[in-house]
């Protein structure tokens, strides 16, 4: 039985709604609270642990969908392959870090809430799909 065009098209912008519900943009700033970019020259990156055992990981979720059921999993398995690993997930920590930062100054607090764990290492993710 063939279906009528409406129905197909109805279907696809049930989809459509529903992927675009899931994604929050912040809101655009007004020109005067904007930042300035600061440019930096090369960055050096700090050497990756050996070995996870003992150490402290932590998981920074931006708040996107699905971001979050991403690190869970993630944990899980950290958690059943690596002795002795501290998981940290940050949103239940600090629920003000499951955010997209709109700037220098929020992505600096965020990022000192996270130092402010001593993590051997940071996983961040992010998500936006059923």
């Amino acid at each position: 039985m063939k279906k009528p065009r409406y129905v197909i098209l109805l279907l696809m912008l049930l989809a459509a709604g529903g992927l675009a519900a899931c994604h929050k943009t912040p809101a655009p700033k007004p020109e005067a609270q904007r930042e300035t970019i600061i440019k930096v020259g090369p960055v050096r990156l700090n050497p990756h642990p050996a070995s996870l055992a003992g150490k402290t990981v932590v998981l920074r979720w931006n708040g996107q969908c699905n971001g979050d059921t991403f690190l869970n999993s993630l944990a899980e398995l950290l958690k059943s392959e690596i002795k002795q690993v501290k998981i940290v997930k940050m949103w239940d920590v600090d629920g003000s870090t499951a955010v997209i930062s709109s700037g220098l100054r929020e992505s600096e607090t965020i990022a000192g809430v996270v130092a402010s764990q001593k993590p051997a290492l940071v996983i961040a993710a992010q998500a936006d799909s059923g």
